[in-house]
């Protein structure tokens, strides 16, 4: 009778070890996916405070080729953080400017936009006689927004 209780008790002994591991191997995934992703989200928000962008075109004057359509936006890097320009999306009076229709250029000749360089952005599109607004926003959501007018 002893050795029977023993038993029993050995084999419900490793039962809940076995179930409390399981149950701690889950929580320790959870955990580790939520730090993850905490660390993940602490990088990008701290790119985002150190990226900034001023749309430095005239207002008053914005150079226009009118044989071929396009017109030409300056936007400086005014943060601490080098930007890439493949991702820069520009969306004029609401409507996103393609890539096919951008040719986008940083002054200087630089491989990266770096802080302080300035982007030349010529964008192909047609626009009325009226006042109008373009938006820049870098890869990581950071934006400026300037109105200008078109003769």
């Amino acid at each position: 009778m002893g050795a029977g209780a023993s038993a029993t008790q050995m084999v419900f002994f490793i039962t809940s070890v076995i179930i409390a591991l399981s149950i701690v191997g889950a929580i320790f995934l959870n955990i580790q996916s939520i730090s993850s992703a905490a660390i993940v989200g602490s990088k990008t928000f701290a790119e985002q405070l150190k990226t900034d962008i001023t749309i430095i075109s005239d207002p008053e004057s914005i150079p226009y080729n009118s044989s071929s359509g396009i017109y030409t936006f300056y936007v400086k890097n005014t943060g601490k953080e080098n930007l890439g320009i493949q991702y820069v999306t520009v969306i004029i009076d609401g409507t996103i400017v393609i890539d096919s229709n951008l040719n986008k250029t940083i002054l200087g000749n630089d491989p990266m936009w770096l802080s302080g360089d300035v982007l030349q952005i010529n964008a192909t599109t047609s626009l009325s006689a009226s006042s109008h607004n373009i938006r820049v926003i870098t890869n990581n959501g950071i934006e400026d927004t300037f109105s200008f007018r078109t003769p």
